[in-house]
């Protein structure tokens, strides 16, 4: 069964702390505000669904092996509109050409084998097992889900 559940963004950084100690809304607002990852806002607010809590988690493993906010902001960016694109697929290509155009398309509908796409050489072609971003999210919903009551307020 999909999770199709959206988290609060006070919600959200409560679960994705599981992974990353010491996250909190504060730190959120500061990578957001310093061009990093953030969904739409709906009514004012962001929600925070799987993809989107993958997106954060991966800006955040990003940022740790020391990319900068931006750069770790616009892939975590490009990940999360793949996903929404194609939301059943297990594995993605993200895929820039030479020319700088970039896509993505689930893995298994595209072939790079001759180094070309749509007539275009491909610059770089990254895929992204996304099966198992969904379950490293999934786990860490769970292990917040077992904390009973709200976090303590700094």
């Amino acid at each position: 069964m999909t999770n199709t559940l959206k988290y609060t963004r006070k919600a959200a950084c409560h679960i994705i702390a599981q992974a990353h100690p010491g996250f909190d809304r504060s730190t959120e607002s500061d990578l957001a505000s310093a061009g990093g990852f953030r969904p739409p806002l709906f009514v004012g607010q962001a929600q925070y669904g799987v993809a989107e809590l993958i997106a954060l988690d991966d800006q955040l493993i990003h940022r740790a092996e020391g990319w900068p906010v931006r750069l770790a902001g616009k892939f975590a960016a490009r990940l999360h509109r793949a996903m929404a694109a194609h939301p059943d697929a297990d594995r993605l290509s993200l895929v820039t050409l030479e020319n700088g155009n970039r896509f993505a398309v689930p893995s298994d509908s595209i072939d790079l084998s001759s180094g070309y796409s749509s007539g275009a050489p491909v610059r770089e072609a990254l895929i992204v097992d996304v099966r198992n971003l969904r379950a490293r999210i999934e786990r860490m919903i769970d292990a917040a889900a077992q904390i009973v009551g709200e976090p303590d307020e700094a």
